[in-house]
């Protein structure tokens, strides 16, 4: 998983998980990450809204949050959608692993 594309996938990730986050330097760490990916000021935005322009992002990103909200529905219903854009159930893994790691740490802050 050290392919490049899941950098930008990974920072965007992140700021969704941290949409709500109220700790300005957490945020601003994140958004740092984010421009060092590769993400623009607009790729920032879209993905502290939970969303992003690319499909496969799209898709993990809504997956990852509905594994931090506990949303059982929309969890089936994301993994569907990941699993309809190419993503592989190995790579769910992999995100699953990510969120529950990256969120148990940031709950921690």
């Amino acid at each position: 998983m050290a392919d490049p594309g899941y950098e930008r996938i990974l920072s965007q990730l992140k700021l969704a998980l941290l949409n709500d986050c109220g700790c300005e330097d957490t945020l601003f760490r994140a958004e740092e990450e984010a421009r060092d990916a590769g993400l623009s000021g607009v790729d920032i935005d879209a993905a502290l809204g939970e969303r992003s322009f690319d499909v496969r992002a799209m898709a993990v990103l809504a997956f990852g949050c509905a594994l931090k909200n506990g949303d059982a529905a929309a969890l089936y219903s994301a993994r569907a959608r990941a699993l309809a854009v190419g993503l592989t159930a190995e790579e769910l893994d992999f995100f699953t692993g990510f969120v529950s790691e990256f969120w148990g740490l940031a709950q921690k802050r």
